[in-house]
């Protein structure tokens, strides 16, 4: 009986096991070229399947949130560079839901040979011939914190991803921990007593900020979570409203805003898009989002101008029910923005009935 070589895995805690390979963005030296960012390295069972279709497509239009949190996405299966250049070029052409078209903007590694995925475990015992679908997330340091495994039939949850990064890096900035459902701005955890002493401080220590259970269970207010500042600015001048990243030809774009309305304006001045949100005597909120420029489309936009929007909500210390179905499906994927909601749960219960309806932007109106 022929021996089989056994691989280890990497553990929680292990450094990455490197490798050098090609991928659809170039060569990489993994991971000494991603130094210094957190990174999302994932397999995928093959190209040309629906589910991973539909996994890198939502990776694709989540990557520019990733990169704010300085963190990069890799894609690996065990097929060639040929069939990921050829896949990624069929993606684009695919209006998954009806939510625009995207690019892959991150590498995929091709691994015909299968030494990385056994490197990394991602070959088991459902599929000798298919990678799983595996999720590591690898910290600044290169050291493995996170592992999944999700079936081949089931589609990963990229909120979920992302989420486990967050908590992470809270955990590195602050020692804290992050209790069960966290989201960004909740409330977090102290570490566990070591002595009697430590454990009486806890009961007897409470606080603005800090809310003692039991003396192993204390939970500590975010200092960081954000605060409606209770006032509104009624001002109808423009105010700069922050700058992302270049778009398409255009360089560093900037978001104006006045007290109903925010847009997206060029470097030469022009409007690019905007968001329109009126405010009835009811508190209801009509929302409308217009595409000027229609080379954007599929670019997200409609996206960062209503998350500009929840911000200026929110710093206003304002409350309303949303009218659009595009904003209320944007506020059941960001909870985080949920105290501007009047009623969150019910409109969650919209965006529930409003999944098979396709996101209608319109165009410029003259």
């Amino acid at each position: 009986m022929e021996d089989e070589k056994i691989t280890r895995m990497p553990m929680i805690g292990d450094t990455a096991p490197s490798f050098r390979s090609i991928t659809t963005k170039g060569k990489i030296n993994f991971p000494e070229d991603y130094k210094g960012k957190w990174v999302i390295f994932f397999s995928h069972p093959a190209d040309f399947t629906p589910v991973c279709t539909t996994e890198f497509i939502a990776f694709a239009r989540r990557y520019d949130e990733f990169k704010e949190i300085n963190t990069e996405l890799l894609g690996l299966s065990i097929d060639s560079l040929h069939s990921h250049l050829a896949w990624a070029k069929n993606i684009e052409d695919i209006d998954w839901q009806g939510k625009g078209k995207v690019k892959i903007p991150f590498p995929i590694v091709a691994d015909i040979s299968m030494k990385v995925a056994n490197l990394y475990g991602m070959l088991q015992t459902v599929a000798k011939t298919q990678t799983i679908r595996a999720v590591f997330i690898i910290d600044p340091d290169s050291i493995v914190r996170t592992i999944l495994y999700y079936p081949m039939s089931t589609g990963r949850n990229i909120d979920e991803i992302k989420r486990i990064v967050l908590a992470l890096q809270k955990h590195d900035k602050d020692n804290v921990s992050t209790p069960a459902d966290w989201e960004p701005g909740d409330d977090v955890l102290l570490g566990s007593p070591l002595t009697l002493e430590e454990a009486s401080e806890r009961v007897t220590g409470k606080g603005d900020d800090i809310v003692p259970y039991d003396w192993y269970l204390t939970v500590k207010k975010d200092s960081e979570a954000p605060q409606p500042a209770g006032t509104r600015d009624n001002s109808e001048n423009p105010q700069p409203a922050g700058t992302i990243d270049n778009i398409g030809i255009y360089k560093n774009p900037q978001f104006k805003e006045t007290k109903d309305k925010i847009w997206l304006e060029n470097d030469e001045g022009k409007t690019m898009a905007f968001i329109e949100f009126p405010e009835f005597e009811t508190g209801k909120v009509e929302v409308t989002h217009t595409v000027v420029d229609e080379s954007l489309r599929g670019q997200g936009i409609a996206g960062k101008l209503t998350e500009h929007m929840a911000k200026k909500l929110l710093r206003e210390g304002k409350r309303a029910e949303l009218t659009c179905s595009y904003a209320v499906k944007w506020f059941n994927e960001h909870r985080v923005y949920e105290n501007i909601l009047l009623n969150p749960e019910e409109e969650y219960e919209k965006a529930s009935n409003m999944q098979e309806m396709a996101c209608q932007i319109p165009k410029h109106r003259s």
